[in-house]
Parts: C-alpha cells; structure tokens; sequence
C-alpha cells in the first residue's frame, strides 16, 4: 500500500485546464481579504457565519437507532446525538457519554457515564435513559435496525446508579467499547411521542433546525450542549448526489468542506489559493457484492466468482481514474494502515485466460448476463469504474447491464427481497475501528444488505468476535479470510479513495471514513 494515507494534489497538478483556474480565482468559501498594500499579495479566505458542508447521499432519515452512511445522515446524526464511545479521525476508540469502561468479567462489562450531559430540550440525561435505548434495540420487534447485530452478543444493559452502566453478554465481546460508537442516546419520553425518522433530539452540540431527507439539512447550536462549543453557530449540510453539482458548488465557492470528487476533478482546484485538495485511501473496501441467493444464478458457483475476479483489471482501474493513490485489495476487505493484512493471501491476478477456463469448466463458455447495481453520486469514480468493468467482463462473454439507483431507492433495494435484487452491487462496506472485527459483518449471510450463503465464514465470524484470546482470534481470522477469498465471495476490487476539497478557511482533521462532523470543523 502507499507508504502515505494522503497525497499532496500538488504533486499531480500537470493536467490542469486553464479556463477551469481562471474561473477559480474568482471563487471564494466565503469572501477574501489580503494584507493592505500588499501588491500581489495571495488572497486569504475567510469562513461566513455558516459552515457549508456537502452530503453525496440523500438522507433516508435521521433516526439515531437506523445507523446511516457517512456520507448522508451518518454524518448529520453524528452533529446531534452522542453516543457511549465515538470513533477518532484515526480510527481510534475514545469516550464520549462514557468517561471510562472496565471488562469485569468475560461476560461482564461495567461503563461510567457523565452526569452532565443535557438534551436540547434541557432534558437530563440519565443512565436509566441509556438502559431503555439499549433494552429498546434489543427488542426484536424494534425498527431499529442496529438492533440485530447487539442482539447477536447482548443481553441486557442495566443502569447500576446514577453514573455507572452494567453490560451483561451473551457472547464474550473484546471490543464492546468499540461496537457502540453509533448507538446515538434519544430521550425516551421524546421518542415515544415522535417520528424519529424526521424528528431529532440529541445531547450532540447541535440540533435540527430545517430537514429536508433530499436537498439537506439546517443546525443549530443546543443550548444545552456540555461539550465543547464548536467554532460554527449555524451549518448547513447540502445534498449534492452528482459530480457536477459539487464541482460547480466548488467553483462558485459555496462550499466549505465537498468530499466524494472524483480524482480527475481534484486537479483543477491543485493550485487554488482558496481550496486544499486531498486524495488518499479510505478505511473501508469497495468491492462488488455478490447476489448468491438469487434462483438459477451463475454466481451461486465459486468458479464464476472466481473468474469474475481474474477478469477484473483493477490495476488498471486505479491507474485510470484513481491516480494510483490506492492499490488492489490484498484477496481480502483487511488490508494496511487500517487492518493486518492475512499474509498468505494476494490479490486475484488479472488473467483472461484463466476466467474463460473457470467459466468453461462450471458451463459457462459463452458467458451471460449481469446486473449490477450502483448508487447513483455515492462513491468516488463509481459510474465510471463500473463501465470499465463491464468493458473488461466482455472479454469473457459476460454481459454485465448497469443500473444507476437514487440512493434512498438502492437502500430499500439492498434490504429487499434476494430474487428482487441486482445479481452485483458496487459497494463500500467495512468497519470503522482499528482492533475490531465486525467490519466482517455485511460479508456475512444474515447481515440485512448481505446476499451470500457461506455457513463456513458465518460461523468463524462469530468465533472471531467471540474470541477471548488475541492469538486465538487471528489464527481465526487467517482462516476466515483465506475460506472468503478461496471461494470469491465478493469481487475485490480496491480500498475507497478518499478524496477531499476543503476551503483554506477552515480547519478539519481529516477522516477517511467520510463522517464529516460539523463540530469537528473549526475556523483557520
């Protein structure tokens, strides 16, 4: 992998169109200023009242126990609610409801909880409020759908005294503190009087001003906030599903902070003295999830998902549209800085002539049709990594028909009916911590979004998150990743690209996995 996370734009600035820079200095995030009698002198941009940050997904909704993408209401939840730990731009586990945690037993955990933390109502938050979330997800007639992965390991969570949680498991779970960051806190009386897929209320430093699930979303400081008081007193996060709108929305200069532009986009802002761009790899896998459920499809033979991915020319892809800024999935979704990577796997190598004779031998040799379904405005690249799939694919007879879906409608697709659903989907999936394995997860047979059959992986998945050896559980891992790759259970395609364009007015420790906070973001 790339010694670095991040590459300087700079560095790759040769290409840039002239118009593209001429239009550009008329751009600003906000307005400009620079030094008086300074002749020359670069501008300084300076940010508005209101931070400007840009979602490639529409919202599905903003209900804390529904968890959501980070690129979508992930993010939004994330500015208003809190919940017991939350995830470093690192990738790291810290407190946040909760100050401290402590493993009692291997069944057993104990968590101390602020007592000052307040909802924006002024409601106080109470570890008998926290109890009723959690005694709620693990009901399993609840909506909540980030119920079914802690009913997998918990039993019951239990407010000991005022500032002190009991966590009793079914399940020995290692990494408990880092299963919960987006188990966000609602107040029970709210949320029993509310439609929490529009309606909010967090103890996050802000709250819902205006919702609108398709263009956006409006904030506002909470009042009541314990925390530290972000730099921004209003935000507004903006629905921008398609390359073009958020390239225009840079050059106009409405925006602070636009993630998700597509590499070959970055080079026209490279030497922008109002915006930094950033290119870099992401801690989560793009691959293409496979539909093995669906009747009579070829995908249900290893040797077609095999050869699938010999006839993938990744390299290539990443050559093309990526500028080499990441590199083929190691035959496994672990892969270095994020996760150890297994040592004994490698990536599928591009082959033709090895997918024509699989797809022979399962009875194939004049190939068939797919389709594969992609997110329309939600990864980086994807439209056009998905035609260049399809132009590889047809080298070995496969005839693959690309569906663009709105995001909202791939979602209730992805949770829908197998026969109903695409035979691929371009995805991201992966977990959001370092030390942790339900990033393996989505790749599982049960998981909502999850069309495979593989008993084998279910099973030494739970092993792995039930493990209570550290040895142990890596020898397990070694096992689970090699059982995935031999029998090609997905299409491994690349780790994501993290691509940014970020006003010099402001200041963000950048996150990879996409989450952009609006209390994270300060004023430069």
């Amino acid at each position: 992998m790339p010694r670095s996370l991040f590459s300087s734009r700079r560095r790759l600035a040769g290409v840039a169109v002239a118009a593209a820079a001429a239009l550009l200095l008329g751009a600003c995030t906000a307005t400009t200023s620079a030094e008086p009698g300074a002749s020359g002198a670069a501008a300084t941009p300076t940010a508005g009242d209101t931070l400007r940050l840009v979602l490639s997904r529409q919202l599905t909704n903003l209900h804390p126990h529904k968890g959501g993408s980070p690129d979508s209401q992930g993010a939004v939840a994330g500015s208003v609610y809190e919940a017991l730990t939350r995830i470093t731009p690192d990738n790291e586990v810290a407190p946040s409801l909760a100050t401290e945690w402590t493993q009692v037993s291997d069944l057993q955990w104990e968590f101390t909880v602020r007592t000052d933390a307040v909802f924006s109502d002024g409601t106080p938050l109470t570890t008998e409020t926290i109890a009723w979330n959690f005694e709620r997800l693990l009901d399993p007639e609840y909506e909540g759908t980030l119920g079914a992965p802690l009913r997998v390991y918990l039993k019951s969570v239990t407010a000991v005294d005022e500032d002190t949680l009991r966590f009793d498991l079914v399940d020995p779970a290692l990494d408990l503190p880092g299963r919960l960051w987006n188990v966000y806190i609602v107040d029970k009386a709210f949320a029993e009087t509310h439609n929490l897929d529009t309606e909010s209320l967090g103890t996050g430093p802000y709250q819902v001003d205006e919702l609108d699930l398709e263009n956006g979303v409006t904030l506002s400081l909470n009042p009541h906030h314990a925390g530290p008081k972000p730099a921004f007193e209003k935000v507004r996060y903006t629905v921008l599903a398609s390359e073009a709108q958020r390239v225009a929305a840079i050059q106009a200069g409405e925006a602070d902070i636009v993630l998700n532009v597509e590499p070959l986009s970055l080079d026209q802002f490279a030497d922008s003295p109002v915006y930094e761009t950033v290119l870099g790899v992401g801690p989560q896998p793009l691959v293409l999830a496979v539909n093995e459920e669906k009747k009579g499809t070829p995908l249900a033979d290893e040797r077609v998902r095999r050869a699938l991915n010999h006839a993938t020319d990744k390299e290539t892809i990443i050559e093309g549209l990526f500028q080499g800024a990441v590199e083929p999935l190691p035959g496994s979704v672990l892969y270095e800085p994020y996760q150890k990577e297994n040592p004994d796997l490698a990536a599928y190598p591009f082959d033709l002539d090895k997918a024509r004779a699989l797809l022979a031998e399962a009875g194939y040799a004049d190939g068939f049709e797919l389709e594969l379904d992609v997110p329309s405005g939600t990864y980086v690249s994807a439209d056009l990594a998905s035609q260049a799939i399809a132009s590889q694919w047809e080298e070995i007879g496969v005839r693959l028909r690309i569906t663009q879906t709105p995001f909202p409608a791939w979602i209730e697709r992805q949770y829908g009916d197998a026969q109903a659903g695409a035979d691929l989907v371009y995805i991201m999936w992966g977990g959001q911590y370092r030390g942790g394995y339900q990033l393996f997860d989505p790749f599982t047979t049960d998981h909502i979004q999850s069309d495979v059959v593989s008993p084998e992986f279910d099973e030494l998945v739970r092993r792995i998150q039930a493990s209570t050896d550290l040895d142990a559980q890596w020898e397990l891992v070694k096992q689970a990743t090699q059982l995935y790759h031999d029998q090609a259970h997905t299409i491994f395609l690349y780790p994501s690209p993290f691509t940014a364009v970020i006003s010099r007015a402001v200041t963000w420790e950048q996150r990879p996995s996409r989450y952009l906070y609006a209390q994270e973001v300060g004023r430069a």
